[in-house]
């Protein structure tokens, strides 16, 4: 299940479009999956990814992500991500696996440790829980120089020690949670302190809507910044 797109926040990143021919398609069929990316590896690169050495036609710089589901027949893919600016340098490999017929796909490139290799996890969004009657939201920690976080909504902590990349190993924080729709301020802090990090988020959410909502890092000259995001499923 699929849901329409609310954009919440301050964010300002890439929408991906669907290829209109081959492996991707813009239909509804029953023979198609759903695939949404995201770049989240601070110590990686500009990324391109090919699904059994088909590239997609969208290149992806640190932090940037789909705004949207892309749809991709259904089938086994071997899922490679290259870097955009040298395609035969690899920076991480999903093995072959399926992508089934309906089924909707997050798939991710990140860093667990500092300076260490680029990995890349697929996760299987599973909307069968989400109803009218809620929001949902789902938690991530990708900031790889944050190792533990609390994540607070509207002042009350509501998960603690989340680790980074917590949710490749274990998949239950990729599970939507209800909360109450409405005005919500959502903030991240060191865990076990009071110490902020990155943005807040102020903003509305929407009944019936599952949100991601997400903390990133990214590098510069000046040092390293961290950004609290949230994205709507949508297709």
């Amino acid at each position: 299940m699929i849901y329409a797109i609310s954009v919440f926040g301050i964010i300002s990143q890439m929408a991906v479009s669907c290829a209109k021919t081959g492996t991707y398609s813009s239909n509804n069929s029953p023979s198609v999956s759903y695939v949404t990316f995201m770049n989240l590896a601070p110590y990686g690169d500009s990324t391109s990814i090919y699904f059994n050495g088909s590239a997609y036609p969208t290149t992806y710089p640190v932090t940037a992500y789909s705004s949207t589901y892309f749809s991709l027949a259904s089938g086994n893919y071997d899922v490679q991500f290259k870097t955009s600016t040298a395609s035969d340098s690899l920076l991480a490999e999903i093995p072959a696996s399926p992508f089934d017929s309906l089924g909707t796909y997050t798939l991710i490139l990140y860093n667990d440790t500092a300076h260490g290799k680029v990995k890349a996890a697929k996760i299987t969004d599973d909307f069968s829980n989400v109803t009218v009657s809620n929001t949902y939201y789902r938690f991530f920690n990708m900031a790889t120089d944050m190792p533990s976080l609390d994540l607070y909504i509207n002042n009350v902590k509501v998960q603690s020690n989340r680790t980074v990349a917590d949710n490749i190993q274990n998949t239950l924080y990729n599970s939507f949670l209800p909360i109450s729709n409405g005005y919500v301020s959502i903030q991240v802090k060191q865990a076990g302190t009071t110490t902020a990090v990155g943005n807040t988020l102020t903003g509305t959410l929407n009944l019936g809507q599952p949100y991601t909502i997400f903390l990133e890092e990214a590098q510069d000259s000046s040092g390293i910044t961290y950004s609290l995001a949230i994205l709507a499923a949508s297709l």
